[in-house]
């Protein structure tokens, strides 16, 4: 029996976790201020990384190197050089801290350069003498937050994991396909966890709270409707297995048979033959009634009679 109540306890316990996990991983998926998912990592470091490198394809310098006594003297264009790849993958994590979270903009778009609508106002406001209290000083309002702070790290371990394939694609594919494609959703990440990379800010992708709080208001309607449908059907059956058990002792009958009719129509039906049944019984003619009572007499007389016999 004790081997029993700790099993059922541990089921208690295990749901309880699944249930604070499902809540956090909820307020996780929500909060705009979260760490950055593998998908969003992978997206702006290679997004970084491409743009880097259109901006330094465009010169036409030639390397100069160096040659020995028995080899001529080698020239190479810078944009074809390894010197080229080392220094964009020098610079690309520390681009990611550039970014800022702009928290009105939905999944992978919060992260993006500039400031943020909320952090602009709040600057206008500051800016037109108003007082205005974040917790923090007015000269860390733009430091990297630590969601941004974070990506450079995860930047950080990315390029160094994935360094070869990077190298592969710059020498090896003459860059044809996009960053984006060739090592994020074809090495980097498996197919599931690759939606953040479809996703564009075309200026209408924002959050909208009133909406969010309409839907949230909804839901918890819906919820209460579904609550309240279940627990009438649950009484519907109970009456129907009291009217069925009633049924097989035989005890259905008069108003109990009414209270538990499916049909109202058939019940009320029911309820006014009774009623009319009644009534005729009362509407009985005098000689009617004087001969109920003469036949009772005789009857009282007939019992005293035989009392005297005996």
């Amino acid at each position: 029996m004790a081997s029993f109540y700790m099993a059922v306890s541990m089921c208690i316990f295990y749901c309880i976790c699944l249930i604070l996990h499902a809540v956090h991983l909820e307020a996780k998926v929500t909060d705009p201020h979260r760490e950055p998912s593998k998908c969003e990592v992978c997206k702006f470091v290679a997004t970084e990384l491409q743009d880097t490198m259109a901006d330094t394809g465009k010169t036409s310098d030639v390397l100069h190197l160096g040659y020995r006594i028995d080899q001529p003297k080698r020239h190479i264009k810078y944009r074809l050089s390894e010197l080229r790849l080392l220094e964009t993958l020098d610079e690309v994590c520390p681009k990611i801290l550039q970014y800022n979270i702009h928290a009105e903009r939905h999944n992978s778009r919060r992260f993006s350069k500039g400031m943020s609508e909320t952090m602009g106002t709040l600057h206008g406001l500051v800016d037109k003498g108003v007082k205005v209290e974040l917790g923090i000083p007015l000269e860390m309002w733009d430091e990297p937050s630590a969601a941004v702070t974070k990506m450079k790290q995860y930047c950080d371990t990315m390029v160094e994991q994935h360094e070869e394939a990077i190298e592969n694609w710059f020498f090896k594919t003459d860059q044809e396909k996009p960053l984006l494609e060739y090592l994020c959703r074809e090495r980097v990440l498996p197919k599931e966890e690759s939606e953040c990379l479809d996703e564009e800010w075309t200026g209408n992708e924002k959050v909208d709270y009133n909406r969010e709080a309409e839907e949230e208001r909804e839901e918890e309607e819906r919820e209460a409707k579904l609550k309240k449908e279940r627990k009438k059907k649950k009484k519907q059956e109970k009456l129907a297995r009291e009217k069925a058990a009633k049924k097989a002792k035989g005890l259905t009958k008069g108003e109990e048979e009414d209270e538990l009719e499916d049909d109202d129509d058939v019940a009320e039906r029911k309820r006014q033959m009774r009623k009319e049944m009644a009534r005729q019984k009362k509407k009985k003619s005098p000689k009617e009634m004087n001969r109920e009572k003469n036949e009772d007499i005789s009857k009282q007389l007939k019992k005293r009679k035989k009392k005297t016999e005996l």
